[in-house]
């Protein structure tokens, strides 16, 4: 039996190596071996709003989504991309720049080729509340949140993906909001850096039952 045993483990393995091989060709891996949605590099990542009465609930929820990315590598708001930015003289075009990102732009080709050169910027993130909302169901009121990401390449100078997350909660008195924002930036972080995975163990043990 145990001869058996050893006799397919280095089968296995080399299956599980090629496998894991194969996905770290197109994406970078995150510390638990999960497949991240991010490029290797910085990532910017700002609040977009399209109100002025909603900018702060945008910018609460994408400084938790930034905290959330933090496991996916090197990561900064647009706040620390002005304060790097005024060292070098380049503190007015920072500014301008995150505004536009938080209206509804794009960086132009030249400033993705600044961002990368200077901050080694390689994607940005718009995150935009798309749901904020309190209904009455037939015995209790629900509380919604949803949150869009969209993601741009500074390299490429195009768009990446588009990911969404939501959470509803129920008759929670007090922090409804806060609970509901809490596990939608959750749900929307584990897809772009999903932390859920299997080990090389738990592969080995899996393909072994």
């Amino acid at each position: 039996m145990r001869t058996g045993g050893r006799a397919r483990r280095p089968g296995a393995l080399l299956v599980i190596g090629l496998v894991l091989a194969g996905c770290g060709l197109a994406l970078p891996v995150v510390p638990n071996g999960a497949t991240s949605k991010l490029p290797p590099g910085r990532v910017l990542v700002v609040a977009r709003s399209g109100s002025e009465e909603n900018r702060s609930t945008a910018e609460t929820t994408a400084e938790m989504l930034l905290q959330s990315l933090r496991a996916c590598g090197d990561t900064l708001s647009a706040r620390e991309l002005q304060a790097a930015a005024r060292p070098l003289g380049l503190g007015g075009w920072a500014s301008s720049l995150a505004e536009r990102l938080q209206s509804a732009g794009w960086p132009t080709p030249e400033e993705d080729r600044l961002l990368g050169q200077r901050f080694g910027i390689t994607t940005v993130v718009a995150a935009e509340v798309t749901a904020y909302e309190q209904v009455w169901g037939k015995y209790a009121k629900f509380t919604r949140t949803g949150i869009e990401a969209r993601a741009y390449d500074t390299g490429s100078s195009h768009p990446l993906w588009r990911l969404q997350g939501s959470a509803e909660v129920e008759d929670m008195a007090g922090r409804a909001f806060q609970h509901a924002t809490e596990q939608a930036v959750q749900d929307l972080g584990g897809a772009i850096c999903p932390r859920q995975t299997f080990t090389i163990m738990d592969i080995w043990r899996s393909w072994r039952r």
